[in-house]
């Protein structure tokens, strides 16, 4: 991955902390960084709640904390938006989309 490679010949790497403001612009933690890249994978974009945990490494956003979810299990995966929308993909290879389940892929 290209950050690891840019890492390692860094030295030191700084992890820090700091609360999403003004919906998910700007991080403030030891400084301000204002509108900070996101590390995500490919295809993902989101803007975290004002009042979020930021994890900065080195002046970028590596990513924010996020409430633990019990309802999920080992595997699974849940996307979800401060509106209420939500999928889930679960173990059994079910999609469930704002409660409306979809079998497994027939095969």
């Amino acid at each position: 991955m290209w950050l690891t490679k840019r890492l390692r010949g860094a030295g030191e790497v700084k992890l820090s902390f700091g609360q999403v403001e003004d919906g998910g612009l700007s991080v403030r933690g030891e400084s301000l960084y204002e509108e900070p890249q996101q590390l995500m994978p490919y295809g993902l974009m989101s803007v975290a709640e004002a009042g979020r945990q930021a994890v900065m490494l080195d002046g970028y956003c590596a990513g924010v904390a996020g409430a633990p979810d019990g309802d999920l299990r080992a595997g699974e995966v849940r996307l979800y938006s401060a509106g209420g929308a939500e999928i889930c993909l679960d173990n059994s290879g079910r999609v469930i989309i704002n409660g409306q389940v979809f079998g497994p892929k027939e095969g």
